[in-house]
């Protein structure tokens, strides 16, 4: 189904409320990446570059952020607020973690409900908490943005960040959009997340901070899920037998994009939903998943998704993990 700016628009007017109409997800794009060298200055100011990126793309509709150890948005003027964040990477210690989150609220009225014009990141080194140290960058973008710049835009900034940092794995596509920062589930889940992940394949669930946290046993080479862009560094490559059985497995269907330290494979020309309930099947998404099993985070102990009974929380992430194959 391609994006036309009919349909973008009826995406963006999509939201999912919960019984007393607080909006929980919406639909839109994602990029998320996973890296290390977090607690580095020179990682952090590449990160602060990435928003200084991100802020040319929507200088005029960006609202509000976050300054460091408050919980309290301060309103946006100019660019100065990069200037902040790029100070605090240069002064910060390496010990401390350094957070950033910009948003863009409609009328630039602060809503207590997830924005498609969003970026946030998290730099860290390892700590008894997080042994393995890693750091995430998650970018929204409305699917206006996209169906008017095209799809291109999301692969040559996927291209761009991931190659300018210590690349574990990442991803980007269609996903479900949820409060920077905040969204940690809630018990109404199933009725507002569970429905359309479970009717969209194609959708991902961009919330990182909780896989982090979910996936810290782990040794940081094993990925969330798929999406129309994955990202896998060089050592996950070896593992799957490297880019030449990578592309005899997967077909001029899905190509494989080279990036400084890894690789970015694309299920087939354009994002795709899918839709369980017209029959709509994700041939190269499928495709994609079943090279990418074995290299798939699965050790969850409670589970991606908040739910109440009688819903099993490891059950239903397992379920929609599982879904192509």
């Amino acid at each position: 189904m391609h994006l036309t700016k009919e349909l973008a628009a009826q995406i963006d007017g999509f939201s999912f409320a919960n019984g007393h109409g607080f909006v929980e997800t919406r639909i839109g794009f994602a990029v998320e990446l996973f890296f290390l060298g977090g607690s580095e200055s020179r990682t952090r100011l590449i990160l602060c570059d990435m928003l200084r990126q991100y802020h040319a793309l929507f200088t005029d509709t960006l609202s509000h952020f976050l300054k460091l150890n408050t919980s309290r948005l301060t309103k946006i003027t100019g660019s100065d607020y990069l200037d902040y964040y790029e100070n605090i990477a240069r002064e910060l210690s390496s010990s401390e973690p350094m957070d950033a989150m910009v948003f863009g609220y409609p009328g630039k009225k602060v809503v207590d409900e997830p924005t498609p014009l969003s970026i946030s990141f998290k730099c860290a080194g390892p700590d008894p908490m997080s042994p393995l140290g890693r750091s995430m960058i998650c970018a929204y973008f409305p699917a206006s943005f996209v169906a008017e710049r095209g799809y291109g835009i999301l692969l040559d900034l996927t291209k761009r960040w991931a190659s300018s940092v210590e690349l574990l794995h990442g991803s980007a596509g269609y996903s479900l959009l949820f409060e920077h920062g905040v969204f940690a589930g809630s018990n109404t889940v199933a009725e507002t997340v569970l429905p359309p992940l479970k009717r969209f394949p194609g959708l991902d669930f961009s919330d990182p901070l909780h896989f982090e946290v979910e996936s810290d046993l782990g040794d940081g080479r094993q990925i969330k899920s798929i999406n129309w862009l994955t990202v896998i560094n060089e050592e996950i490559v070896g593992k799957l037998g490297g880019q030449g059985a990578l592309a005899e497995e997967l077909g001029e269907t899905c190509p494989i994009h080279g990036i400084d330290g890894g690789l970015i494979i694309q299920a087939g020309s354009e994002p795709q939903l899918g839709d369980v309930n017209r029959g709509l099947v994700l041939d190269d998404y499928r495709r994609v998943a079943k090279v990418l099993k074995p290299v798939r985070f699965e050790d969850y102990r409670r589970g991606l998704f908040v739910l109440p009974e009688p819903y099993d929380k490891i059950e239903e992430t397992r379920r929609w993990l599982r879904r192509f194959d």
